[in-house]
């Protein structure tokens, strides 16, 4: 297994993806949930699905495991998004906000950043 390429195709770009998404998901937050950031999210979401689903392949077990956890939450949530999405209109102002009980699997994500980590020290060293 080559631990660069895991880096560059998967690990490094999903790093800044879950940055990229908690900038955005704090923005939510602090902008009364508003349309505009659920919009920045879904799209960020999309982007880490599509990432996991193409590079997990390369992780090993444990963390295609964590990955793919992910991946089943970022389902969920999308189809729950989707759902409040087509069933009216919304403005970017509006209050953007549906119950959804699969919770986001921080410790898989700790895990797969840690191994992260792990591999750019091993490759440095």
């Amino acid at each position: 297994m080559n631990e660069s390429i895991i880096i560059q195709d998967l690990l490094g770009p999903l790093s800044t993806l879950l940055k990229r998404g908690e900038v955005a998901y704090e923005n939510y937050m602090s902008n009364k949930k508003a349309f505009l950031y659920a919009i920045i999210i879904k799209d960020n979401n999309m982007r880490i699905r599509e990432l996991i689903l193409r590079y997990s392949h390369l992780l090993p077990h444990t963390q295609q495991s964590n990955a793919i956890e992910l991946v089943a939450h970022i389902d969920i949530w999308s189809i729950l998004w989707n759902d409040l999405n087509e069933s009216k209109s919304h403005l970017l102002d509006d209050e953007f906000t549906f119950e959804n009980s699969s919770t986001f699997p921080k410790k898989s994500v700790e895990s797969l950043l840690g191994y992260y980590q792990e591999l750019k020290i091993k490759i440095n060293a």
